[in-house]
């Protein structure tokens, strides 16, 4: 299957920023900015996610590259999560923590430094975990996560961190083309890059 490309160096238009309303104080889900071809995370005042709104396949390999600015970047990579602004929340980010699951990137593991909080689980899920660590701050890690039914697989530079099967009805449903899913970057903590995102269709 053909891959199709979600950032090759320019943000589009397809890229949205989650939002925050009724929230004084903590109204800024932060933002990305592209810099030598790169997205760049800049967190605000709460979490925030840029997604993209071209709906994933059902079945799907999502790959990209990573790279942390410090070793304690707080960041993941949302899959699986309907559209942001269909269920009224003041801050729309928490749609896709609540409907889909975040693959986390955290070499601490906050808050405890379990393994389900690490770079390259499934946050907070019980799961097949290995754990492998992410390359130096400033050096490109690959990532690859592939979603086939409820199975959950992911690839930190070729290595297999996480192997999980959701049995949660309400998360992580493959789009349709009534109730179609994205992917998003998230914004937490530190600055973290990304690049060459890209996805395809699983048999």
């Amino acid at each position: 299957m053909d891959w199709v490309i979600l950032f090759d160096g320019q943000l589009t238009s397809d890229w949205r920023m989650s939002t925050i309303t009724n929230q004084p104080g903590q109204d800024d889900p932060g933002h990305f900015f592209v810099q030598n071809g790169a997205l760049v995370a800049v967190p605000g005042t709460d979490l925030g996610l840029l997604w993209n709104t071209i709906p994933t396949p059902p079945d799907f390999e999502l790959d990209m590259e990573f790279s942390l600015a410090a070793v304690d970047d707080n960041s993941g990579v949302f899959v699986r999560f309907p559209d942001l602004d269909g269920f009224g929340y003041n801050n729309t980010a928490w749609v896709a923590v609540n409907f889909g699951f975040e693959i986390q990137i955290d070499e601490t593991g906050r808050p405890n430094g379990a393994p389900e909080h690490t770079t390259g689980a499934v946050y907070g899920q019980m799961q097949d975990f290995t754990r492998v660590v992410a390359r130096t701050p400033g050096e490109w890690n690959q990532f690859t996560i592939r979603a086939e039914g409820q199975v959950y697989t992911v690839l930190l530079n070729g290595q297999q961190v996480s192997r999980f099967t959701n049995t949660l009805p309400e998360r992580g449903l493959p789009g349709t083309e009534m109730t179609p899913a994205f992917v998003g970057l998230q914004t937490h903590s530190g600055s973290p890059r990304f690049r060459n995102i890209r996805i395809r269709p699983l048999p």
